[in-house]
């Protein structure tokens, strides 16, 4: 299989120029996925372990990957204070990647990440998501007054943060990938969160 060339870049945002990095295979691909980290005030940044999991599962079915640190994280200018903030950092690597690629990426979140996600579909459509855990209470009054969310969703059984009950209630349940006794962290189920996320990779 053909290795991904990882490249350490900057790209310009709302506050100045944000660290990210690529997993970018030699040939055209299937495209980019861009990935986005927890939330900054515990720690949240691109070089997160389950971001890392997705990136390297999602070159193994042809896709290069971008992460990057939102305002205020790692190299990041800037500050990061909601979900929002993370949104407008999002629609400039969105940006940059439709300009150098030609293509607009698909999206994956984690937690916080996730919701930053969220908060840029309610500005664009047709966007593709995978939404890894997202806290909803994160999100902006705008986001909690849409009626139904659109992505796919996985999220543990015993997360108490994501809640499964409410995704459920917010998300078409059929959706909602649920992985019985995985909590927030998904410590000891990689192997279960990437069996979970092989249909957005595949395009199912």
């Amino acid at each position: 299989m053909t290795e991904a060339v990882k490249t350490v870049l900057q790209i310009p945002g709302p506050q100045g120029m944000l660290e990210a990095k690529t997993n970018r295979l030699p040939n055209a691909g299937r495209g980019f996925i861009v990935m986005c980290h927890p939330h900054p005030a515990y720690g949240g940044n691109l070089n997160d372990r389950i971001l890392e999991t997705l990136s390297g599962q999602a070159v193994q079915y042809g896709f290069s990957t971008l992460a990057f640190n939102m305002a205020g994280v790692g190299a990041s200018a800037g500050h990061t204070e909601s979900a929002v903030m993370g949104a407008k950092d999002l629609a400039a690597v969105i940006a940059f990647v439709e300009a150098s690629e030609g293509a607009t990426p698909k999206l994956v979140g984690y937690s916080f990440g996730a919701i930053v996600v969220l908060e840029q579909a309610c500005s664009r459509q047709n966007l593709e998501l995978l939404l890894i855990a997202p806290v909803l209470a994160l999100g902006s009054q705008r986001l909690s007054g849409q009626a139904a969310l659109s992505g796919r969703v996985i999220v543990g059984s015993a997360d108490a943060f994501a809640q499964p009950a409410s995704l459920s209630a917010r998300f078409d349940p059929s959706s909602v990938q649920l992985i019985e006794g995985a909590d927030h962290f998904f410590n000891g189920y990689d192997g279960a969160l990437t069996r979970a996320a092989e249909p957005f990779f595949n395009g199912i």
